[in-house]
């Protein structure tokens, strides 16, 4: 039988720029700077931008059959939320490869998907869609979904006035009416209700 999930050696690197803003996130502007600076930088210090490399992941490898249930434990710090994004391809690894067979769902974060400014209703749609769901699947789950949530009442209010544990059982009924042959699920259950 085929793992539901494999994973081979797998490594997430992010670069740590101790001299300023990262490189992904500098406006025009501030290259010009940086420019303009630039020598007189090295002039005062004598080196390079002092750069390192910080591995979150390094060298993971598992398999996963279809129907087991896998948990992810350790300290802060440790990796596991990054794992569980690479494996919900929100990011994509430095090394190594994911093979995931079945449909996936994640709530990785409370509320990821949602938009504050829409309705729960309008939200159940979005997310649905974002998590792959037809929308007449979603059609045909709605009423399951907002029962489970138990948000009947605030279903026409936009989710900014929601309550932690509202916007999070929302969510999770979201994921749940999916029917994902992989569920990743990450400490978004730590927020809210019972």
């Amino acid at each position: 039988m085929q793992p539901a999930v494999r994973v081979e050696d797998l490594g997430k690197r992010y670069r740590i720029d101790a001299s300023g803003p990262r490189a992904d996130y500098r406006s025009l502007r501030e290259d010009l700077m940086n420019l303009l600076r630039s020598p007189l930088r090295r002039l005062r210090r004598g080196t390079a931008p002092r750069r390192s490399d910080f591995w979150a992941l390094q060298g993971v490898s598992f398999e996963l059959p279809p129907g087991e249930v896998l948990g992810v434990v350790g300290r802060n710090g440790a990796g596991k939320s990054t794992l569980l994004k690479v494996l919900a391809r929100v990011t994509q690894p430095t090394t190594g490869r994911v093979e995931l067979r079945g449909r996936v769902g994640s709530l990785l974060e409370v509320g990821t998907g949602f938009h504050p400014e829409l309705t729960g209703r309008e939200n159940v749609y979005l997310n649905g869609a974002l998590l792959g769901m037809k929308r007449a699947e979603i059609d045909r789950k709605f009423d399951d979904v907002v029962a489970f949530a138990e948000v009947e009442q605030f279903l026409d209010t936009p989710v900014k006035r929601y309550s932690s544990g509202m916007y999070t059982r929302l969510a999770f009924a979201v994921a749940a009416h999916l029917e994902p042959d992989i569920l990743i699920v990450d400490e978004v259950l730590a927020v809210g209700d019972a």
